[in-house]
């Protein structure tokens, strides 16, 4: 048998043999006294768990938006490079199309032109 449950007999026992000018009042007193006992600690308990719970929810959620800044697409993480062709390979694309004659140089620039009125 339990420590509690022995104690909780004994205070039934003492009780019992108590006369009954004594009526409810100290027995009343005892289990106010009990439930007291009992109420403190859960009421530390709860106040532990909900302390636990708002401190995991806050790592929770930093972690979340760390991940989140991270892992984001659009967010740029180096400098951005022109997508632009390297000037050595325009310059040898252009002297590629010059000898092979589809491009070339203008000649002159236009003349001129007047228009009869």
């Amino acid at each position: 048998m339990s420590r509690s449950k022995r104690n909780r007999a004994k205070h039934r026992a003492a009780i019992s043999k108590r006369p009954a000018a004594a009526g409810p009042a100290p027995a009343a007193q005892a289990s106010a006294r009990s439930g007291e006992g009992r109420v403190q600690p859960a009421r530390r308990r709860a106040q532990i768990a909900k302390t636990t719970l708002a401190a995991a929810g806050t790592a929770v959620f930093a972690a979340a938006l760390l991940f989140a800044r991270v892992t984001y697409a659009g967010h740029p993480k180096q400098p951005l490079h022109p997508l632009a062709a390297p000037p050595r390979f325009v310059q040898v694309v252009r002297q590629n199309l010059l000898q092979a004659g589809i491009i070339a140089p203008a000649d002159a620039p236009a003349g001129a032109a007047t228009s009869v009125s």
